[in-house]
């Protein structure tokens, strides 16, 4: 069954780039029916809350359009929409594999992890910023080691709230982050050089006010701890490392440019062959390119099926979007915001604070953005569309923060061997708050600044 549902994802995936690249409308219910293939093989091994979310959200988009009398071609449209976010995941699976033993990424992590307590939380921050910005998960893991072998419980708290800070800042800027992905696909108009500067000047931010609030609430009460031994890197390692980030970054964005297609599509093209090569390079993984190749791919092919939960949740979210988006209109929405909720900056005040319980209550934000993008777009909102979209991306990872079942809660609390719980609804609640509030401060202010 494994195999026959790499081949259904895989298909997808073959299926969703060729619609990008020559637009074959019939390949839409095909996608549709490979996903939906795909699910029902993988729904038995999929853990209960991923697939009962999923689920619920996909009857509750499709009873939407039965309800408002819609075309039921809108269902399959919301699968059809998902494949962007599948064709992401791929693309990300296939760079975490290199990414893991490469030797120079290796000798950038062991710099990060050696250093002195007062440079400590800034170095771990934005060095997973740094590494996650283009390697997405692979970058945190490759750090969390230090969580795993910190016994000090309060310099782990302090260590993982680094990680979890720099990691979860990169969303607001990154296009190899899923929230970039989904932004843009809920703001038609918006580009990601539309966002990339104001995205990257909130990751920094949150970074700069975690090491800030870490100083203040923590650095006195903590232990003094073992001596550690620095890991400088050497000059050319730091080349090597700035080589592997910037090559990758400037092939995607650089055939994105050139040829017009989606991030998701570009990145579903490059990372392959990108992966392949990289791995190939180490002599360490096989005799010879063609085993290391070898290995690669079906390591890929293996793991594949593995993303049958993200598939749930995502799938799940668009299909819902869809639906309740039938149910408003346009024009009614308008002039309800216009009477009740003239204030435009009470407007994005709500959006992103209303979008951090969401994440409290274990919501991923995935489907707060693309409700929005069906039911308050930037005309709706009275905002300009690269305003909505900074919201949105400076608000989906400070609701991972508290969000007790994201991802990056998760496998950060399976490191650390601290409930997700505790991470999410006891350690985070103020730094999120603080972020949230600081981020829309700079927001409101562009927006009245009119600083595109």
């Amino acid at each position: 069954m494994a195999n026959l549902s790499a081949s259904l994802y895989i298909s997808m995936v073959a299926f969703g780039i060729i619609h990008g690249l020559a637009g074959v409308a019939y390949f839409a219910p095909i996608a549709t029916a490979l996903i939906v293939a795909f699910l029902v093989l993988e729904i038995r091994h999929t853990p209960l809350p991923q697939s009962t979310v999923g689920l619920g959200l996909i009857a509750a988009g499709g009873f939407s359009i039965y309800a408002s009398g819609s075309d039921l071609a809108l269902l399959i449209d919301g699968f059809a929409r998902s494949k962007t976010f599948l064709m992401l995941f791929f693309a990300v699976t296939w760079l975490r594999i290199p990414a893991s033993d490469s030797p120079a990424i290796r000798s950038a992590r062991r710099m990060i992890i050696n250093q002195p307590p007062g440079k400590r939380f800034l170095y771990l921050a934005a060095g997973v910023h740094i590494l996650g910005a283009v390697l997405n998960l692979a970058g945190l893991s490759l750090l969390s080691a230090m969580v795993e072998r910190q016994r000090d419980p309060l310099l782990r708290r302090r260590m993982l709230t680094a990680l979890m800070v720099g990691f979860i800042s990169a969303s607001s800027w990154s296009p190899f982050y899923v929230s970039m992905v989904v932004v843009l696909l809920a703001i038609p108009s918006l580009q990601w050089l539309d966002v990339i500067g104001w995205g990257l000047v909130l990751g920094i931010l949150a970074i700069v006010i975690g090491w800030i609030y870490d100083r203040l609430a923590w650095r006195q009460a903590s232990a003094a701890s073992a001596p550690i031994k620095p890991a400088p890197m050497g000059a050319a390692e730091r080349l090597r490392v700035a080589g592997i980030l910037l090559s990758l970054i400037f092939l995607v964005i650089g055939f994105v440019e050139l040829v017009g297609v989606t991030i998701p599509i570009a990145l579903a093209l490059i990372a392959p062959p990108y992966a392949i090569m990289w791995f190939a390079s180490n002599a360490t993984n096989g005799a010879t390119p063609w085993h290391r190749a070898a290995t690669v791919i079906g390591t890929v092919w293996a793991v594949i099926p593995g993303l049958r939960n993200e598939t749930f949740v995502f799938v799940g979210a668009t299909v819902f979007g869809v639906g309740v988006s039938t149910l408003i209109p346009e024009a009614d929405l308008t002039l309800w915001l216009d009477t009740y909720l003239p204030y435009v900056d009470l407007r994005i005040a709500l959006l992103m604070y209303g979008m951090l319980v969401m994440g409290a209550l274990g919501m991923h934000a995935v489907i707060g953005v693309i409700l929005v993008g069906e039911v308050l777009p930037p005309d709706v909102m009275g905002v300009p569309d690269w305003i909505l979209g900074i919201s949105l991306l400076g608000i989906w990872g400070l609701s991972t923060l508290v969000n007790p079942y994201s991802g990056t809660t998760l496998y950060l609390a399976r490191a650390s061997g601290v409930s997700a719980f505790t991470i999410a609804w006891r350690w985070h609640p103020v730094v999120a708050l603080t972020l949230v509030t600081l981020t829309l401060a700079v927001i409101v202010a562009l927006r009245h600044l009119s600083l595109p």
